[in-house]
Parts: C-alpha cells; sequence; structure tokens
C-alpha cells in the first residue's frame, strides 16, 4: 500500500492476493477487491451515503452515520479481479466494477462497470472493451482462476 493511503470499512472489506495501492489512495467503503487489481495514486473508493440528509431538523455533521446503522448495498463497492483504477479515479458506493475493467485516470464512476469495460470520464461510460472477442474474454478469465503463486512466478 502506498505512503499516505488509507484503507478503512465499517462493516467489511475483502481485499484479494497480488493488489497494489497507489499513494494518497482513500478507500473507506465496504466490499471486496478481487485479486491483481492495480489501483493508481490519488484514488478514492468512498461511500456515497455515509451521513443521512433526511433528517428533519438535524444538521448533516451530526445525522446518523453510516457506522451507527445497519450496512445498505450503496455502503458497498464490488470489483473484480484484474481490474486496473488509473490514477485520480473517483469511486462512488454501490458499485460494481467488472472483473478486467479498465478505469481511465479521473474517471468519475457512479454507476456498474462491465466486465472487460475500459470507461472514462465524469461520469465514466465504457469507451470499448479490453479484448476483440468473448472467447478471449473467457480464456483471460479462466487464467485468472490459476493458483497466484503461479501467475507470480510469471512476472
Amino acid at each position: 500500500m502506498g505512503n499516505d493511503s488509507t484503507l478503512s470499512s465499517v462493516h467489511g472489506l475483502r481485499v484479494g492476493h497480488n493488489v497494489s495501492i497507489g499513494q494518497r489512495t482513500v478507500i473507506e467503503v465496504d466490499g471486496a477487491i478481487g485479486d491483481y487489481c492495480l489501483i493508481g495514486r490519488g484514488v478514492q473508493i468512498v461511500g456515497r451515503v455515509d451521513h443521512s440528509i433526511d433528517e428533519v431538523g438535524i444538521p448533516m455533521a451530526f445525522s446518523t452515520w453510516v457506522g451507527d446503522r445497519p450496512a445498505v448495498p450503496q455502503d458497498a463497492v464490488q470489483i473484480g479481479s484484474d481490474v486496473w483504477i488509473g490514477g485520480g479515479v473517483i469511486i462512488l458506493g454501490g458499485v460494481t466494477i467488472g472483473e478486467g475493467a479498465v478505469l481511465g485516470a479521473g474517471a468519475v464512476v457512479t454507476h456498474d462497470i462491465e466486465p472487460y469495460g475500459i470507461a472514462v470520464g465524469n461520469p465514466a461510460r465504457v469507451i470499448r472493451k479490453r479484448f476483440d472477442s468473448d472467447a478471449q474474454r473467457h480464456a483471460h478469465s479462466t487464467a485468472l482462476r490459476v493458483d497466484s503463486s503461479d501467475v507470480s512466478d510469471k512476472g
């Protein structure tokens, strides 16, 4: 994990094997990060309902906080294996990033990204697929299931 990075979760976060987290990255959500993920510098993976905004007469600073209530789906981010998250990306809670996806630098991810999609922009949108065919995507997915010790020996 890079210098000055933060990794925390109120209700639970699973981080897979061979995950690289860049400097000054903040990950403060529930959910899961798959194996072989590359997370660039200055990435923020944060909740979108950390404080209630609809409690009449209560300032948001004093409203119900995510840690004072049961988990809801919007608290979690699910990141598949072999995902590359470019520098400065922001991912909001309640999002699933499919296996093998690539998120271009500075993207703001507010909705799910399909497996092997390459997404850019604000809000992030898929501009193409990482591999040309379903057969290639399937072969790559199958190769990812290899024991991590076998894959790390290839590099």
